[in-house]
């Protein structure tokens, strides 16, 4: 096995569980009924527990002002 396999072997695995921790946060967003927050196309917009992806931020009985 040369070098460059094993960079490649362990950039596989590091997108692996990258992509496994992004659903599992995913997931837990959905399970508890609150949006996640991420960045698409340099703007941040906000997918909901229903799926749908929003730019403004939803309002909630959760969302408070701290002042």
């Amino acid at each position: 096995m040369t070098a460059h396999n094993k960079t490649d072997n362990l950039g596989r695995m590091a997108e692996k569980a990258l992509r496994e921790a992004v659903k599992k946060a995913l997931d837990e967003h959905k399970r508890l009924g609150v949006p996640a927050v991420y960045m698409q196309n340099g703007k941040i917009v906000y997918l909901l527990p229903s799926g749908k992806v929003v730019s403004a931020p939803p309002k909630t009985k959760l969302a408070k002002k701290h002042y």
